[in-house]
This record gives structure tokens, sequence and C-alpha cells, in this order.
């Protein structure tokens, strides 16, 4: 059985208007019960390669699968474990969530001190994920890739920056891997592993630079002269070898709820955040207005906050995660990108009601504003629900830019939606006028308006439809940047 295939692929990337072909006409198998050891010079593609059968890069040309499915689909991914060059962790995750956390996507996970103890970590489950040492966060990630049982390993220089102790540990676990009959496909420019890897590796596989490949192609091969060590391995271990692979899909409810409650955890453990959102609930105490006027006034300052906080913040914290490589390492795991986002917004929604329940407590109290609980409640769900276009607006521009740049947009994108949601009248030029009416901001205004009782224009089916359009077409734009993503990474 092929646990791998990669069928006249080709990679292309572009720089500029300038293409630069990365890989050609690549054919690559790997069998199950393989040892293969990927080699090459550095810009030879291999990573790229790697990438490509993860998922992670879409082809140019040519397909690839995965454990018999298309390396994109989640349940590709439920019986292989990876490790990534350059990749991070979250800052504000301890070692023990973290793993509790990747376990949570594999249908068949160990437990978390059974794997921290595999590679030697069972005295760091409470020290924070992103403050271990080099050797010990490379010894993190190699039990990230361990925690689903995995029948399939990817190993992008798994022994950089370990130390000795780390070292030996790593090839003990990789021995093991090898007599329970857990295929490996491994990259490595690691003089010190050959001699592990002579005897261990059954085949060895060169990839050439594109512009050197030899006339055979880029990829040229030969069998490891297999020691009588590695004869008893694979005999141990014929029954296993024939054995077929079940494919499990990932538990979409699980995983979302622990996704969920790490966003929770996370979330908690900024502080500052949480402190400005009540700083910016006290704000509305000051305002200077009573009456109908107060009324207004609040609304406008609670869309203004809940913008800031769907456009900033989720957009935002998907873009670092992307920028630093934790988005990467997680598209490599079984997690459905839907749930990874989902989890997004609804925390975004859960800060968004928090912070709109003090305003309005705060801010009802303090300026004397007369409503009744059900006109409350028809205000409280039409300002959070109906931010939802613009989360996801928040979502695609993520994906379309890194963080420094993506702070100037979304920056810009509020005042924008201040001055294009009505609120001011816009006559010179007089094309401005008409122009609003195609605003989103503008619609969301109006439902708020109306959800305050107060004046609007009287076209509220409308407003609800355009909402609705908007964020149609934010999703679609969403989803094209996430698609394009993987193709310019």
């Amino acid at each position: 059985m092929n646990l791998i295939e990669v069928s006249q692929v080709c990679k292309t990337f572009y720089e500029g208007f300038h293409k630069k072909p990365i890989l050609n006409k690549i054919d690559f198998l790997v069998e199950k019960g393989e040892f293969v050891v990927l080699r090459g010079e550095n810009g030879a593609g291999k990573t790229t390669l790697l990438n490509l059968i993860l998922g992670v890069l879409q082809p140019s040309e040519g397909e690839v699968k995965l454990m018999g499915l298309p390396p994109q689909e989640s349940s590709a991914k439920t019986s292989v474990g990876v490790v990534l060059q350059k990749t991070n962790v979250p800052p504000n995750l301890k070692v023990k969530e973290l793993v509790q956390l990747v376990c949570s996507y594999y249908p068949n996970s160990q437990t978390v001190s059974a794997i921290l103890k595999k590679v030697g970590l069972e005295n760091k489950s409470e020290a924070w994920a992103s403050k271990l040492c080099g050797g010990e966060t490379q010894r993190l990630y190699f039990a990230l890739a361990l925690v689903g049982n995995p029948e399939l390993l990817i190993l992008d220089e798994p022994t950089r920056d370990l130390d000795y102790k780390s070292y030996e540990v790593f090839w003990q676990e990789i021995r093991r891997c090898r007599e329970e009959g857990i295929t490996i496909l491994m990259v490595t420019h690691s003089q010190s592993d050959w001699e592990k890897l002579s005897r261990l590796a059954t085949r060895y596989v060169t990839l050439h630079k594109l512009n050197e490949a030899p006339s055979e192609g880029q990829l040229s091969q030969v069998e490891n002269i297999t020691s009588q060590e590695e004869i008893l391995v694979k005999i141990e271990n014929q029954e296993k070898l024939q054995k077929e692979i079940v494919i499990q899909p990932p538990n979409g409810t699980f995983i979302f709820l622990h996704q969920m409650w790490i966003e929770i955890i996370q979330l908690l453990r900024t502080p500052l955040f949480l402190l400005g959102i009540l700083l910016f609930a006290c704000f509305s105490t000051v305002l200077p207005f009573q009456g109908e006027v107060a009324k207004q006034a609040l609304l406008s300052f609670s869309v203004l906050i809940l913008l800031t906080i769907t456009i900033e913040r989720l957009g935002k914290r998907v873009s670092v995660e992307r920028a630093e490589g934790w988005l990467k390492l997680l598209r490599v795991t079984p997690l459905p990108p839907i749930i990874y986002i989902a989890a997004k917004l609804v925390t975004t929604l859960l800060i968004s009601a928090i912070t709109i329940i003090l305003i309005m407590i705060v801010g009802v109290w303090r300026l004397k504003i007369e409503t009744d609980i059900e006109q409350q409640l028809l205000l409280f769900f039409s300002l959070v629900l109906g931010v939802i276009p613009f989360a996801v607006f928040g979502l695609a521009l993520s994906y379309l830019t890194q963080p420094k740049s993506y702070d100037s947009i979304a920056g810009l994108s509020i005042p924008i939606g201040l001055a294009s949601c009505g609120a001011f009248p816009l006559t010179h030029p007089h094309f401005l006028e008409d122009v609003v009416a195609f605003s989103p901001f503008y619609h969301y205004r109006e439902l708020t308006l109306w959800a305050a009782g107060l004046d609007y224009d009287q076209h509220l089916s409308l407003h609800l439809l355009w909402l609705l359009w908007a964020g149609g077409v934010f999703g679609l734009i969403a989803l094209w940047a996430y698609k394009r993503d993987s193709v310019i990474q």
C-alpha cells in the first residue's frame, strides 16, 4: 500500500512577475513500512515537496495523495505525524495544554503523560511552551507528531537544535517506531544522522536542483544496504505491515469544544486586552448626553467598539498565527480549517457580547436611558449578530496581509466605516450620497437604529439582506484568500 503518492507534480513560485519553477514532473512513492530519507542541497525543494505532500501547498500541476486521499482533507492526516521547520507555538499556552489540544484532533491519541514521557518532557508539563529552550522545543514538536499514534511520520530536520541527551532520546523513539512498523519519511542535513540512518533507512532519495538535475529527472534513489538489524525489524512486523490502515474521520464536535476552551484560556491570559474592554465600557459613563440623544450616542459608541474588536482582534490574531507558523503547524494536523475559524469567530462574538452587556449596564444606568427588557435584548442581538460580516472581513484580510500591514489596513477601515455609515451627511461630491447606500456599515447602523427604537429609513428587510450578502461575499473572499495562501506560501 502506498501511503504517499506524488504523480507528475510541478511547483512554480512567482517572484514579482517572474516565474520560478522549483519542482518539475516529480514522481515519488512511499510504501507502507518503508523508512525513506529525502536528501538534497539547500534550495533543491525538499521542504516544498513535503509541504505539497501535506497539503500545505498546492501543486501547479500533477496530483498528490496522502494515505490514499487528497492531502487537503482532514481525514488524510488522522494517521500522520509531522515535524516541520519554521513553526512556533502560541505564547500563552503551557506544554500540557498544547499537547492536550493537539491530542483532541486525533481519533486515536495517546495520553498527555505518556507522550511527554516518551520525549523526556514529563518535568516540563507546566512550563510555558514558548519558553522552552531550542532542544526542548524540538522535542515538543516531536511529541506533537507522535500524539495520534501515527502510521506515517514525516520529519523535516527533526534533530535540529537537539543536545546529546535529546538526540539519543529521539533516535531511541525512532527505533521503536521502526519496530512497530511505522512508515517514516525524513529530511536531514545532519552528518551525525547518517550512521543512525544506515542501520534504519530502507531507501535514500536525492532531490536535485532543477537547473542541475540529471537527464533522468530531479529525483534519484538508491536502496540502502540493509543490515541484519533491519531485516529482523521487518520480519517482526510482517503482520502489521499487511494490515490495512483504517482512516477514521476526526470528531468535529469534540475538536470544536476543545478549540473553544483553548481560545478562552488564551483570552483570559491577555489581561491588557480584557482591561481595555472594561475601560471602553466605563468610558460610556462620560458621554455628555441625556434621553434619546444619549441612546443614539451610546449606540454609535457600541458599534465603534464592536467593529474594532471584530476587525482588529479576530483578523490580527489569525494574521499573527499565520505569520509565526502556528497556523502552518495546525494545517498538518486533522484539525478542519472550518473548526479553527469557527472557534475564533465564536470567541470574538463572545467578547463582543460581554462588551455590549457591560456597555448597556454601565451606560444605561449612567445616562438614565429608559428602555424595556425586550428592546434591550433586541438591540443586544442586533449589535452582536450584525457584526458577523465584519468579522469575516477581518478574517479575509488576515490571509491577504502580514501583521504589520494588517494594522494599517484595519485601522483605516474603521474611519472609512464611520464615514460611510450614514451618521454624517456626505454631500460633496454628490455621488458620495449614493455610495453610502452600498456600504455594509450603513446597513449595520440602520439595523441597530431600528433595534434601539430610533428613527431609521424603514427598509429593514433590505438592510438584513444586504448584511447577509456582504457576509457571503466576505466569506468567499476569505475562502479564496485561504486557498491562495496555500498556493503562494
